[in-house]
């Protein structure tokens, strides 16, 4: 543009304007041209440059909602994972905690089953594993019974220490010939007194369990 300026100066200072009226209309109208196409340059680069923003801010926008996207999903997936979890959590727990009750009312018929057996040489059928179950229950699955749980173990060992003076006894009568071989009344008359503690303990377990078992059902 400059060199088409310097152009006509030249021109004005050498030549006469009339004769060269021709000439002066093509410059400035070149020049007019020039100028326009630089407006137009200039407007497109203009033009261009809004277009870069609005795509960078697009893509921008575009990375957010995907990250955003990608975050919810992931919450989403950990919500549902933790919701499963917990709802087999809280189902085992609810098994376990209803088999542990079973096994604590039913230990006292079990040890009666077994002291009828070992005094008075019944044929009775019982699982002599059951204390062991509800031990093994108890403590890992239920460390909220563990007051209770002592208590009927209390009941237990109790029970199992008076079978097992009876057994010495029946033991002494059959070595020293002594007859008939059998029980001493003496002995079972402690026997109403030791089935308290488990009827008390297996009350407790059973309270207990109700309530935990609303819990888990809400």
């Amino acid at each position: 543009m400059k060199n088409v300026v310097d152009g006509l100066a030249n021109d004005l200072i050498n030549k006469p304007f009339l004769v060269n009226l021709e000439y002066y209309v093509i410059y400035l109208i070149l020049f007019l041209c020039i100028v326009s196409l630089v407006a137009l340059f200039k407007s497109l680069y203009s033009e261009k440059a809004k277009f870069l923003a609005i795509e960078d801010s697009l893509n921008i926008i575009r990375k957010q909602t995907e990250l955003t996207a990608s975050v919810t999903e992931k919450i989403k997936n950990d919500f549902e994972y933790e919701y499963w979890k917990k709802k087999e959590n809280d189902q085992l727990r609810r098994e376990k905690l209803e088999q542990y009750v079973l096994l604590a009312m039913g230990i006292k018929d079990v040890l009666h089953k077994e002291m009828e057996e070992k005094y008075f040489g019944s044929k009775n059928e019982y699982d002599d594993q059951m204390w062991i179950k509800a031990e093994l229950i108890q403590g890992l699955y239920l460390p909220e019974f563990d007051a209770e749980h002592l208590e009927l173990s209390s009941a237990v060992r109790n029970y199992k220490i008076w079978l097992a003076k009876g057994l010495q006894e029946l033991s002494e009568k059959k070595m020293n010939n002594d007859l008939p071989s059998t029980i001493s009344s003496e002995h079972m008359k402690n026997y109403s007194e030791l089935l308290k503690p488990f009827i008390q303990s297996s009350s407790n377990i059973q309270e207990k369990a109700r309530i935990l078992l609303s819990g888990l059902n809400t």
